[in-house]
């Protein structure tokens, strides 16, 4: 009898990709390496990837207020009064 002895350090990181895949067809529109970090966008309906530098950072709205808070910033919310 044949086992299957496969498990999650049976592989090499080199090995691991994975794919962005389009639901409609399940078409594989591009496959990226496991390893290494990646900023996956859609502008217009067309999806790009493109690998980040070491010395880039990605920041949601609410990620940079907690940021600012580390470095000691204080963060106040506006006013209910609004002048237009």
């Amino acid at each position: 009898m044949l086992e299957n002895q496969c498990s999650a350090d049976a592989f090499n990181a080199d090995d691991q990709w994975y794919d962005v895949v389009r639901r409609a067809d399940k078409a594989v529109i591009y496959s990226f390496p496991a390893e290494g970090r990646y900023l996956v966008y859609r502008v217009n309906g067309i999806v790009s990837l493109r690998p980040l530098l070491e010395e880039e950072e990605i920041f949601t709205l609410n990620g940079f207020m907690q940021f600012a808070k580390r470095l000691g910033y204080r963060v106040t919310p506006p006013s209910d009064i609004i002048i237009s």
